[in-house]
């Protein structure tokens, strides 16, 4: 039998102090404050409670490269990678073949409504297994 798993949602919690409790099932249910997890587990009959990650996520500014001047979002971490995508041509444009993704990197934190500024650094990878785009991370 598979495990029965509940996540806790990072989202902040409603008027009432309540959070959000995400099923296995795809149900959710919202859940008194101070609940433990094993008061979790047993009132919805769960095997395992998982809290997820807050991520920051922020406005974004793309610096340099063929996306500059572009406004997207990201994680507003230090170091954080992602991949963005030329927009695609006009429909009366003859057809282009998708381009690969672009690897910006985020140099500035974005604070007190200031974007993250991000560089770019090359275009992405295309996986030969999956024909997506790959992020390579640098190594630490």
């Amino acid at each position: 039998m598979a495990d029965r798993i509940g996540v806790v949602s990072a989202l902040p919690p409603d008027n009432e102090g309540r959070r959000l409790l995400l099923l296995d099932d795809g149900r959710s249910r919202r859940i008194e404050p101070g609940l433990t997890d094993d008061e979790i587990k047993t009132r919805f009959d769960l095997d395992l409670v998982i809290h997820a990650p807050r991520i920051p996520f922020c406005a974004g500014l793309l610096l340099d490269g063929p996306l500059a001047g572009t406004r997207n979002y990201t994680v507003n971490k230090l170091g954080n990678r992602a991949i963005y995508y030329l927009p695609p041509p006009p429909a009366d444009d003859i057809p282009r073949p998708r381009q690969p993704g672009l690897v910006y990197e985020v140099v500035m934190l974005g604070v007190d409504g200031k974007p993250a500024e991000l560089r770019y650094v090359t275009s992405a990878e295309v996986s030969t297994a999956s024909g997506c785009p790959t992020l390579r991370r640098r190594p630490e």
